[in-house]
């Protein structure tokens, strides 16, 4: 399957900088190596940033899609079974996504960006959840199954011997315990 241009810049540039850095590495760099030009790379982003954002939409969507798909009535559960579902798509890219992750960790400005763009898939997930539940239970549920998830996940980043999907189930069954408490 031929690549996209912006499947090869994102390419390009998470091979770049995380060669020689966020700084180091110039739009131009990025482009060249992706066989293209600088005037295609900001047809497809306003700037190196945006290469690592362009898939919030997606995945947003991914997300809402499974909770829609859900059979569960509870919110919990329904929102946990979308980052199941995006806890596989993530063992299926898992070299790229840490990659991903350290050039974000490695830059205060892109910390800040990936947490915004988190607030709003989290804004969208409890707008959705409104359509049948009521506010403190949407809003609950959100935020809980990303406390749950983002303790699966951070163990992910930092260890290679276990899917994000198993640590899914791990935190799941810890938060399952600390609730009995």
């Amino acid at each position: 399957m031929k690549k996209t241009s912006q499947e090869k810049l994102y390419e390009a540039a998470l091979e770049l900088i995380t060669a020689q850095g966020y700084e180091n590495t110039t739009v131009l760099q990025i482009a060249t190596k992706a066989g293209l030009t600088e005037r295609t790379f900001f047809r497809k982003f306003k700037n190196k940033a945006d290469i690592f954002f362009a898939g919030g939409e997606q995945y947003s969507q991914m997300l809402l899609t499974k909770m829609k798909e859900s059979k569960a009535n509870n919110t919990l559960a329904i929102v946990l079974e979308s980052y199941f579902y995006a806890a596989d798509f993530f063992d299926e890219h898992r070299e790229r996504t840490v990659k991903r992750q350290k050039i974000i960790a490695s830059h205060p400005d892109l910390e800040e960006r990936e947490l915004l763009k988190q607030s709003k898939i989290e804004e969208l997930l409890v707008e959705y959840l409104l359509t049948a539940y009521g506010e403190r239970s949407a809003r609950l549920a959100v935020r809980l199954a990303r406390a749950v998830y983002s303790v699966a996940w951070e163990e992910w980043l930092e260890n290679d011997a276990d899917s994000l999907h198993h640590l899914l189930e791990k935190a799941i069954a810890d938060f399952n315990e600390l609730k009995n408490y």
